[in-house]
């Protein structure tokens, strides 16, 4: 770390090494929207006192709302900051998608508002009703406006209703003008296919090319083999013509609404901006709430001084990762008279996480955010820390050289008020040298007034912090029967190390360990004691090496014997199989031979009472044998197999045993039906949706079916199946969707629509709709 480097980078580098950018991203991912998630990326702990102050209230506002059953919505908003800029523009004019977008967002705004309008309680968030009650009228002019795809309605100005109504008008003289000339008996035999096209926005005609010069008109296509010309017939330009004015002035009324509607937004653009930046603040607090339940938080105080005294410090991110219950809590305070805190103790002791979850925690209380903690936090303007191995090879920075400058940075600015997190000082270099820095650093420290916890492995530290009243001296527990730390701070007591017994449980070599035990001793008797228990030790891994062979050697044993017995009931079974199989053939010949002379008795005219009950026996060991078959086992839900009545492939989604009946997905369609209906069949392939007919839920609008790709007869049986849907459904209106091609599909559709007294009405579909290529059938 550069010693000259700028407050923004040394702020970046205590947020890190605080693992704050690890929690805000849990944060960030409990927001419901893109507002919410940019005010948890960017807010910042380093604030002043009274904007913490402010942000808890927030916090503690909103869960009191929550608890009294006033919780905010959850709605997803999407980004609309460019679009609220664009429409402050003079003579934009905003798609009907985005008209629809900015719909949302205004009834998400709405949605808050109504929240906060729901408490009747005084708090921080109720003047926030006046600032997001939504522009109503701009709301129900857009709603009334724009449909959910964005398309402008009938409704959305009278001069647009008119203008539509005419297009249907004319589009239906239009369209009745050129049935009249396919149905025509002079040219019935020009016509390539009993269907009107779409060309250019100009409904034509398909007239043969063989034909050409029979009727006068402009060719506006020919098909891709030359066969057809789409024709305009000069009779019905006029109509055409009309149509085309119509659709041009229909354009120009929807930019005119739309110029309108975007203005009126544009209006109210600097509100709507500000509205979203509170609705991203207060889905914001919401997720923080939410993330602090997750490590069982709560929302803290914070003091005006810098000092703070808590009780069951957890580290947030040990409480999300293994349960609040699964970590331990320690009792911490600083402040007053008591400047400084000297924590020593073994490795994985729990020093460094506790160093963490302090500084993290205030982190925590200065965004507003729960803490995994009670007490009263203190307000320090400046967090500095040295935690971790920082070395920078490229830099050829040395961990000790590393830790160095980042301490040269931290004494260039601590001060009283300033909270100091520095971890296992004077380590990385010879101990009597390091051991008099880190007292040298600590003493400063201490004249400077500053808040410091400072863990060490050091002897000279641990009498340092004895010798002055201003600094205690704590330690980590350790449990020397178990050989594992308690991760509990013990107070006025200086924790042992425990390297020895550490590198022991994990499994470095008992020589070494022994050998450095007995240097640390400096005594024959400890030489000879551990000497002793090496022995001891070898001759109990020689006992658990021997009953370990005994015990693969019984697992061998009893492995051959399961196999002689499995060889054994194979043999048995085949034995078993070998004599059914003779008896079976047995029954068989004498059942052959009875009956033949039960036939040849029929055929002499002997006595035929006799002949039948000699079948009757023969056939009764048979019966016998074929009677009571098992049941067949029920399908399970993700089978595949065949829906017998239509010989289709089908899925199996549910099964319902106690009423003998199987759900499937068949062609589209979720139905139940009988289990006997239903053959499980492994291998079948379910077909691919394409080429086949399918429509929409009947929640959907509009019903649409596909019949494209079919066959007549297939089609028609799609078709007829649909109709009884809709009507079984009161639909009023199906559309279905047969393509122009080569007319045999949509000729089908007009016979059916023409025989079906269930159909009112056929008619060709608007061209933004499919034109020619989609049938609308209005039911009675």
């Amino acid at each position: 770390m550069d010693s000259k480097a700028s407050p923004v980078t040394l702020r970046e580098a205590v947020l890190h090494s605080l693992d704050l950018p690890r929690l805000r991203d849990a944060w960030v991912r409990e927001c419901a929207h893109g507002y919410g998630r940019r005010h948890a990326r960017e807010a910042s702990p380093w604030v002043g006192l009274a904007q913490v102050q402010e942000r808890l209230l927030w916090s503690q506002a909103l869960e009191s709302r929550r608890l009294s059953g006033h919780d905010l919505p959850v709605p997803h908003i999407p980004d609309v900051d460019a679009l609220l800029d664009l429409a402050t523009r003079p003579g934009a004019a905003l798609s009907g998608r985005e008209l629809r977008l900015i719909h949302d967002v205004l009834t998400a705004q709405r949605s808050y508002w109504a929240s906060l309008s729901a408490s009747s309680s005084e708090d921080i968030l109720t003047p926030l009703v006046a600032q997001l009650a939504p522009p109503g009228a701009l709301l129900q002019r857009l709603d009334a406006a724009v449909d959910e795809d964005g398309e402008l309605r009938d409704g959305a100005s009278p001069a647009l209703a008119a203008i539509r109504q005419r297009i249907r008008a004319s589009r239906a003289e239009l369209q009745r003008f050129l049935q009249g000339l396919l149905r025509a008996g002079d040219l019935a035999d020009a016509w390539q296919d009993q269907v009107i096209a779409l060309r250019g926005e100009r409904y034509v005609l398909p007239l043969k090319a063989t034909h050409k010069g029979r009727l006068r008109g402009i060719i506006h296509d020919r098909s891709a083999s030359g066969e057809t010309l789409f024709i305009e017939p000069l009779t019905a330009v006029d109509l055409n013509n009309r149509l085309v004015q119509e659709r041009r002035e229909e354009g120009q009324e929807q930019e005119r609404i739309r110029q309108q509607l975007t203005a009126a937004i544009g209006a109210v653009a600097v509100s709507v901006a500000a509205c979203l930046g509170l609705m991203g603040r207060l889905d914001a607090v919401r997720a923080g709430l939410a993330l602090g339940q997750r490590f069982a938080g709560r929302l803290p105080s914070v003091a005006a001084d810098a000092r703070f005294a808590l009780r069951q410090l957890r580290h947030p991110l040990l409480c999300l990762q293994h349960g609040a219950d699964a970590v331990v809590g320690n009792d911490i305070s600083l402040g007053g008279e008591v400047r400084q805190l000297l924590i020593s103790g073994p490795n994985t002791g729990g020093k460094t996480a506790l160093l963490k979850a302090l500084g993290l925690s205030h982190l925590l209380a200065y965004l507003g955010l729960p803490v995994a903690a009670e007490g009263i936090f203190g307000y320090f303007p400046q967090i500095f820390t040295v935690i971790g191995d920082a070395q920078d090879i490229n830099a050829d920075l040395s961990t000790f050289s590393s830790q160095l400058l980042r301490l040269k940075a931290v004494l260039a600015a601590a001060d009283a008020q300033s909270l100091i997190l520095l971890d296992e000082m004077g380590s990385g270099t010879d101990p009597r040298e390091g051991g008099a820095l880190a007292q040298a650093v600590a003493a400063e420290l201490l004249r400077r007034g500053a808040c410091s916890l400072i863990t060490s492995h050091l002897e000279v530290m641990k009498r340092y912090a004895l010798g002055r009243p201003a600094v205690l001296l704590a330690g980590m527990a350790f449990d020397p029967e178990r050989l594992a730390p308690t991760y509990r701070l013990q107070w006025g007591v200086g924790g042992a190390s425990h390297g020895l017994a550490i590198a022991r449980r994990v499994g470095l070599p008992a020589t070494v360990v022994d050998a450095a035990q007995g240097l640390l001793a400096d005594d024959r008797d400890d030489w000879e004691r551990w000497e002793t228990q090496r022995e001891g030790l070898l001759e109990d891994a020689q006992r658990a090496a021997a009953e370990a062979e005994q015990a693969r050697a019984a697992a061998q044993t009893l492995e051959l014997r399961l196999a002689r017995e499995l060889e054994a009931i194979r043999q048995e079974r085949a034995a078993a199989a070998e004599a059914a199989r003779a008896q079976w053939e047995k029954a068989l010949s004498d059942g052959r031979r009875q009956i033949r002379e039960s036939i040849a008795a029929l055929k002499s005219g002997r006595d035929t009472q006799a002949a039948w009950d000699a079948l009757a026996a023969a056939d009764r060991p048979f019966q016998e044998s074929a009677a009571a078959p098992a049941p067949a086992p029920l399908p399970q839900p993700g089978d595949t197999g065949l829906f017998l009545p239509l010989r289709q492939a089908a899925q199996v989604l549910a099964v319902d045993g106690a009423q003998g009946r199987v759900q499937i997905a068949l062609r589209g369609k979720t139905l139940w039906v009988p289990l006997q209906q239903f053959s499980c069949e492994q291998g079948v392939q379910i077909p691919k949706e394409a080429g086949r007919a399918h429509y929409l839920a009947p929640e959907t609008l509009p019903w649409r079916l596909d019949l494209r790709g079919q066959r007549r007869e297939e089609a028609l049986q799609a078709l007829c199946r649909h109709i009884d849907d809709a009507v079984a459904a009161g639909r009023r209106e199906v559309e279905v969707l047969h393509g122009t091609g080569n007319g045999i599909l949509a000729e089908m559709v007009r016979e059916f629509a023409r025989s079906d007294p269930r159909i009112g009405q056929w008619r060709m579909a608007r061209p933004e709709q499919g034109g020619g290529g989609v049938s609308e059938l209005e039911l009675r």
